[in-house]
């Protein structure tokens, strides 16, 4: 049985709601069920419950790194590094240094075959642990601009350390072969499960209340939430049959609390709600009618595909990678330049026309299907198999 270990380092923890460690999940527990020995391996603390669960033939090592304090001399690194660009992230390279201490109590690079780095820690602590005699497939989870855009050169010597890099999106492919140029880029999606037709939003119906909805966290940078709060503020007098419903985990109190307050001096507390995180996605999905979808940019956007294979259209931005992939404008949903009024415009598209509604959605729910789980996985197995292979018998494979 091949061993496939699964690095996930950083200030990340599986305890988190969002996408990436959803996708660990997902991939630790298809690899299983395909017949690797899977081995997970965290910065979080022994005690860390993952939200979402892995199966029991998953392996997993909670290294106790989060917690450490970082020395002053490294935080002085950080601060020169900020304006000199000399170094490769000196406190993820300290707290690399010490998961890989931590992981070679557990584990040896002899008993694993591959290595699967979901982040840029991840990638020091497999090239500092294995030392290139182990195949290092690194993940990029996000828009290429920002993952790899803002690296310094010494960043970028520490991807190409990898055997192969992962990109979420075709058009990521050539854009990360700017940055890396000896490491050979491959396009593998992230898995998009199908809803059945049965399961899918009914957006023929008539009703009382309409549901705008986002799933994504709080957050002003990517997610942008304020547009969409500010958005359907504009539009809110004039529709009365509709609400938002803004599910996602607070990462920022001090956004939050301003969002909050916003909402409240325009008296939209029941029209504009913020319910915190859930786990039965699919159906606040299905009783929805619209997603929105404001992000500056996305590695793939999860809660963009998933809602969309429910058979939702959703309203994104023009500039927003990953977004502009997806969402087809027109076609499956609607496209907006940047601002709140453009997007305040291109909710009103569809708010006011059911049956551009169900028509978008109705292709959405068709195009996520190329994303079906069996067909990701396949190629992931490819990929994987294919770096054993050439650490086995190198001269074959060139």
């Amino acid at each position: 049985m091949k061993t496939l270990l699964l690095l996930y380092m950083g200030d990340e923890t599986v305890t988190a709601s969002a996408g990436t460690e959803k996708v660990l999940t997902e991939m630790a527990n298809a690899m299983t069920e395909r017949g690797y020995n899977v081995i997970v391996a965290t910065n979080d603390a022994p005690d860390a419950i993952p939200y979402f669960p892995f199966d029991a033939g998953v392996q997993c090592f909670f290294l106790d790194v989060n917690t450490k304090r970082i020395p002053f001399h490294v935080k002085v690194k950080r601060e020169v590094n900020r304006v000199l660009s000399l170094w490769d992230k000196p406190v993820e390279a300290y707290r690399a240094a010490l998961s890989c201490r931590k992981l070679q109590q557990h584990l040896q690079p002899g008993d694993v075959d591959c290595i699967i780095a979901y982040n840029h820690e991840a990638i020091q602590v497999a090239s500092r642990w294995a030392r290139g005699t182990v195949p290092l497939i690194a993940m990029m989870h996000n828009a290429i601009r920002t993952i790899m855009g803002n690296c310094n050169q010494a960043a970028l010597r520490e991807k190409e350390k990898a055997d192969v890099i992962q990109v979420l999106m075709p058009s990521y492919v050539e854009e990360a072969k700017q940055y890396v140029t000896h490491t050979p880029v491959v396009w593998i999606p992230n898995t998009v499960m199908p809803v059945p037709p049965q399961e899918q939003a009914c957006l023929s119906q008539k009703k009382e209340m309409y549901t705008i909805i986002t799933v994504g966290r709080i957050d002003g940078l990517q997610k942008q939430t304020h547009i969409l709060v500010q958005a359907f503020a504009k539009l809110a007098d004039r529709y009365p049959q509709w609400q938002v419903c803004i599910w996602g985990e607070i990462k920022k109190r001090g956004y939050y609390d301003e969002l909050c307050q916003y909402v409240r001096e325009r008296g939209l507390e029941t029209r504009i709600r913020f319910e915190g995180t859930t786990k039965a996605v699919r159906k606040k999905l299905q009783q929805a009618d619209i997603f929105a979808f404001p992000s500056a940019f996305e590695g793939f956007g999860l809660a963009l595909t998933e809602a969309m294979a429910t058979g939702l259209p959703s309203v994104g931005f023009h500039s927003a990678d990953a977004v502009n992939g997806l969402i087809v404008d027109g076609q499956n949903g609607i496209l907006c330049d940047d601002g709140v009024d453009a997007f305040a415009d291109g909710l009103e598209r569809l708010m006011t026309d059911q049956a551009l509604r169900v028509k978008l959605g109705h292709q959405a729910a068709a195009d996520m299907k190329p994303y079906c789980p069996d067909a990701v996985w396949q190629q992931w197995q490819e990929l994987i198999e294919a770096q054993i292979g050439r650490a086995k018998d190198p001269k074959e494979c060139d």
